[in-house]
């Protein structure tokens, strides 16, 4: 797929790691970008990404945010944001992302990050690794489906009403607020 400079700018600068995330985060910058040309290139790749599967999106997505260089000049804050995420080579999660508004869901108390044990999983590939935010019966039903070894539950912190994260590390935690 060929890809103008703009438009591999954007794909650098996005977060979502499936298919429908990246396409509703270039639907944003489409909406509210000032720039016309930002626009135009957010409605072009939307128009190119549309038709492709999650895979091949997402393989195309990766290999930006992996091999593609800004140019000189002055710089977004997403695009310093993209660039730490590059040198840090640190792995995109599946799920929710770190700031989802899921987060901040007053029924929330749970953030979870588990790796897909079973080929036959609701959460996704075997290998796969999620990031979830959780109510307190969904933590509950996780840790049933870790004892069945399904998943493995990797971290987990308490979420606040604010959003704020608690990492124990204990196994047990509680959501009392």
């Amino acid at each position: 797929m060929e890809l103008n400079e703009m438009e591999k700018r954007l794909l650098y600068q996005t977060e979502g790691s499936e298919w429908y995330a990246v396409l509703h985060e270039l639907a944003m910058a489409s909406r509210y970008a000032k720039d016309p040309d930002r626009r135009k290139a957010a409605d072009s790749l939307i128009k190119k990404l549309n038709f492709l599967t999650d895979g091949e999106c997402m393989e195309i997505v990766y290999d930006i945010r992996k091999n593609y260089r800004l140019p000189k000049g002055s710089r977004t804050v997403g695009e310093m944001l993209a660039e730490a995420r590059q040198r840090s080579g640190a792995e995109q999660l599946k799920g929710h992302d770190i700031m989802a508004l899921e987060r901040f869901d007053p029924e929330v108390c749970y953030m979870v990050i588990f790796e897909v044990l079973s080929g036959d999983s609701f959460a996704g590939s075997k290998g796969d690794r999620v990031r979830l935010f959780l109510t307190d019966t969904g933590y509950q039903k996780f840790k049933e489906r870790q004892e069945q070894g399904e998943i493995r539950i990797e971290n987990h912190a308490k979420v606040t009403p604010e959003g704020h994260l608690y990492y124990d590390h204990s196994r047990d935690m509680d959501c009392t607020r």
